[in-house]
């Protein structure tokens, strides 16, 4: 049976969509137009998250009931507008093309091919090797509590307080919190693995009962994971309000640190939350303004960037 589909202009661009009553979330009642609807609503948030960035999107094009996958490579199929950087894998010679977003219209194509969550590196096409914001993410390990990801979250905040860091956090969507620190884009990724790390074993010498920089996974108990490997090249967080594939159609979204003690339960924004979520903290548009110079800091602490 041939796709029922509809060309709609977005900006400058003719975008086709095809099967826009398909259930992307069935047991929500979210149809690939809802989701399409969302995407452009929001377009104006995600995208200074993820213009010029190198991007992974999750698919599910059979709705978030059935396996989806990671998507790298732009396919073929791909409008001839589509922006894309090329990386050559130095071990097996393979050339991924990750499409580099520019414009809405590219969003509104990549939601059409059910592409949920928006994954985009840290740094920019233009400077790869050179992160403008370092993650620290709380990962509950089996056994622990939102309760305590939020105490390990307002830990994080009191030590980028005292090294005299911004920091922006976001519920993940799923069960955690990430917390963003901006930087100026001089650095390497093992100069921000390096500060990320830093204040992973501070913060879990301070709360070895609530907190663990453990890899194992056996080895955490029920504690919170404070992950500082996500900085990494190629590494990626989920993008602020972007959708998770999970029941309820949960979103990653903003907050103030101000909220946190409030806040009782990671994925509490939805898809249905519009209104809410267009009132979240404007979060990229404050990292941009706040990159911060990190060099004399790596010096105090005696963090090598290499």
């Amino acid at each position: 049976m041939a796709k029922t589909a509809h060309r709609v202009r977005v900006g400058r661009r003719e975008v086709e969509l095809t099967n826009l009553d398909k259930p992307l979330w069935p047991e929500s009642g979210i149809t690939k137009a809802d989701y399409i609807h969302y995407i452009h609503t929001v377009a104006h948030l995600l995208l200074p998250q993820l213009e010029g960035r190198p991007l992974t999107v999750t698919r599910y094009p059979d709705g978030v009931g059935a396996p989806g996958f990671y998507q790298k490579d732009c396919p073929d199929y791909a409008p001839e507008w589509i922006e894309t950087y090329a990386v050559t894998s130095p071990e097996t010679g393979k050339v991924t093309r990750y499409i580099v977003p520019r414009e809405p219209a590219d969003l509104i194509w990549l939601a059409n091919q059910a592409a949920i969550e928006f994954h985009p590196w840290m740094s920019r096409a233009a400077s790869p090797g050179r992160p403008d914001y370092c993650v620290i993410d709380l990962d509950p390990a089996e056994g622990a509590t939102f309760d305590d990801v939020k105490q390990v979250a307002g830990a994080v905040r009191e030590v980028l307080e005292h090294l005299g860091l911004a920091g922006f956090p976001k519920l993940s969507g799923a069960t955690g919190i990430h917390v963003y620190v901006p930087l100026q884009p001089k650095y390497s990724y093992a100069a921000s693995r390096a500060l990320a790390g830093y204040i992973a074993r501070v913060i879990a010498r301070a709360l070895p009962d609530k907190a663990t920089d453990e890899r194992r996974v056996k080895h955490r108990g029920p504690r919170v994971y404070v992950d500082h490997l996500q900085n990494l090249p190629g590494k990626t967080i989920v993008a602020a309000f972007s959708a998770r594939p999970l029941p309820g159609a949960p979103v990653s979204a903003p907050f103030d640190w101000a909220e946190l003690e409030s806040l009782d339960d990671p994925s509490r924004f939805t898809l249905n939350d519009l209104d809410a979520l267009l009132a979240r903290p404007s979060f990229f548009h404050r990292l941009e303004r706040s990159r911060q110079d990190i060099g004399p800091l790596l010096s105090r602490l005696e963090l090598s960037e290499f």
